[in-house]
């Protein structure tokens, strides 16, 4: 049975994560695990990473994200066997920061180009325009009611609820074309109706 390791009295103990290896109980013993690479690269580059980003972006939050994406690439990037130097990882971390600034322009130049569209200064809740759209609805409805009997029940049928010319033609056992016949009266009506409030 081996000894466990004790330090010696006044001396600095360093836990085995530190040297590069990882206990793991199994059974009654305990064994070392080496580190794994990205473990030991996390340790070592976290702090850096963090910094470099939160000189770059607006919160730390951020700077931990693109620390986290980092790590996340190296890990998918391990099979290619390419070496994870410094001088890798803060390429890494170079490319996150250009993609980002990128991502910020274009949200940026489409939130300019909406402002800037011909609408501009038209405020689509402005008041005026809700009290005349709801004026206009009103008197459409009521024109809608004024319609006669299967004229009305055809049109709201059709147009309302998106039911097809042939289902309402055979629940009312009319031809198609008189189906059609009356969705052009109940437009030509309702033209009619709105040019008058006009």
């Amino acid at each position: 049975m081996q000894k466990p390791f004790l330090p010696k009295k006044g001396a600095h103990f360093v836990p085995r994560t530190v040297l590069g290896l990882r206990q793991k109980n199994k059974g009654r013993g305990v064994t070392a695990e080496p580190v794994s690479e990205l473990e030991r690269l996390t340790r070592k580059f976290r702090p850096p990473l963090i910094a470099f980003f939160s000189r770059r972006v607006a919160s730390l939050a951020e700077a931990e994200d693109m620390t986290q994406e980092v790590f996340l690439r190296l890990l998918n990037a391990q099979g290619n066997s390419e070496e994870t130097s410094a001088a890798y990882i803060f390429r890494i971390a170079a490319n996150l920061v250009t993609d980002r600034s990128r991502h910020d322009r274009v949200r940026r130049n489409f939130a300019d180009a909406v402002r800037s569209d011909g609408s501009a200064g038209i405020d689509g809740f402005d008041p005026f325009r809700i009290v005349s759209a709801r004026e206009s609805i009103s008197v459409l409805w009521a024109a809608i009611q004024a319609l006669p009997e299967p004229t009305q029940q055809i049109f709201i049928l059709y147009r309302v609820e998106n039911i097809p010319k042939q289902t309402i033609a055979d629940n009312f056992g009319f031809h198609l074309r008189t189906v059609d016949k009356h969705i052009s009266r109940a437009l030509v009506f309702l033209a009619r109706r709105m040019e008058r409030r006009t």
